[in-house]
């Protein structure tokens, strides 16, 4: 049921190049079984009309050529792909439109096709269409990125059509389990697999996130981040009322019905992290971690007291014990724990300090599957979280 169901980034932002390999490959085999495929980022970097440009991910950061080593080390020794990212929406019209551009561009995906990369995301649509990149190279799976936002049934035709064999879907389908149904069914009818994106902090439809994404890597490369220059967007609501849900688009999984149907209607969730963590860790191995408080994101002994700290060696075992709530509410994919921590500690659901543990957010969990994102008309998030209502997140 969870083989080869989980997408990881890879943690381009991380300054040793062996660590995520040395972690990756210590973890328990149950927990390899269950990943798709490890993403991570790169740049065509090229000269045109005398000035030198690029095309590459949307994130500002890129793995090194020793990281990517590691990771064709990992495909080999795990047979667990590598997958390219090439996801800017900053795209140089030349790329598509100039044949010696265009050329260029193949050439540059050949060297990682040549060493063994068979899975790549990029943006480009019109390069799709000329349909150069799917006669070079036969066997590469492509897959769009979730900032082309695909959330009706026509642009899964559409997108197939371009010759994407993996769609990701748009995050907004996290909250709209019917029409997520209909989109799956349809996309398994042309033989397309379906992704979508199960941990995601952004605000549904921001209306920054355009300027967000073609501003990030520039920001992420200079003194500053986009967080940094720009302290009244998502920093500024980001936490309110403990992290409340309608702030983002996480997938929410309080209840095992909830697992059962997210995993029917995709093929593969993804989980962003390529920009952390930062600090070298020695000696670890991924697992899942648990938030037994209200702690998120990639959690290891270090973050939590020892009587928070929880971990799994795969989430088949969370699924099996039943230790709800779930995905993103508790528990992550690419948490660690120590190689030597044999004591998994793992918390029943009245023991933990969590709202999703509760009735209230059990039930909010179960309407957050449907609800569209029609804050506005609901406020069911800010009731279980005891937060004032409000219909925009930019009034906070």
């Amino acid at each position: 049921m969870f083989e080869k169901r989980f997408s990881l980034a890879h943690w381009d932002n991380h300054p040793n190049h062996e660590d995520f390999y040395n972690a990756f490959k210590s973890s328990a085999p149950e927990y390899k079984k269950e990943i798709r495929d490890i993403y991570f980022g790169s740049e065509f970097i090229y000269n045109y009309k005398g000035e030198d440009k690029r095309y590459g991910e949307i994130m500002g950061v890129t793995a090194t050529q020793k990281q990517f080593e590691q990771l064709l080390r990992l495909q080999d020794d795990c047979g667990i792909e590598c997958s390219l990212t090439v996801n800017s929406l900053n795209i140089p019209r030349e790329i598509a439109s100039d044949p010696d551009v265009t050329q260029q561009f193949v050439d540059y995906i050949k060297v990682y096709y040549d060493l063994g990369v068979r899975s790549c995301t990029i943006s480009n649509t019109h390069l799709m269409k000329l349909g150069v990149l799917q006669s070079e190279f036969p066997e590469m799976l492509w897959k769009n990125t979730v900032n082309h936002q695909v959330k009706t049934t026509q642009e899964v035709y559409d997108y197939a059509a371009l010759g994407y064999n993996t769609i990701l879907f748009d995050r907004s389908l996290n909250r709209d389990s019917d029409l997520l149904k209909e989109m799956y069914r349809e996309a398994k009818k042309i033989g397309c697999e379906v992704s979508l994106l199960a941990s995601e902090s952004c605000l549904p439809s921001c209306p920054f996130k355009r300027e967000h994404d073609s501003w990030q890597e520039e920001l992420q490369k200079s003194d500053s981040n986009y967080w940094q220059t720009f302290s009244q967007t998502c920093t500024k609501w980001r936490g309110v009322g403990g992290r409340l849900p309608r702030l983002g688009t996480d997938m929410s999984m309080a209840t095992k019905e909830l697992v059962d149907l997210f995993m029917a209607n995709t093929d593969v969730m993804k989980f962003s992290g390529r920009i952390s963590p930062s600090v070298e860790m020695k000696n670890i191995r991924m697992c899942w971690s648990g938030a037994a408080s209200k702690k998120v994101g990639v959690l290891g002994p270090h973050d939590m007291s020892p009587k928070e700290f929880e971990f799994a060696d795969c989430f088949e075992e969370i699924y099996e014990k039943e230790l709800a709530p779930y995905i993103v509410d508790r528990w992550l994919p690419m948490g660690w724990t120590y190689i030597n921590n044999i004591t998994k500690n793992q918390h029943a659901q009245e023991d933990i300090e969590l709202i999703w543990a509760t009735p209230k957010g059990r039930g909010l969990s179960k309407i957050l599957s449907t609800c569209k994102n029609r804050c506005w008309d609901c406020h069911a998030c800010e009731k279980v979280f005891g937060v004032e209502p409000f219909n925009s997140a930019l009034e906070l």
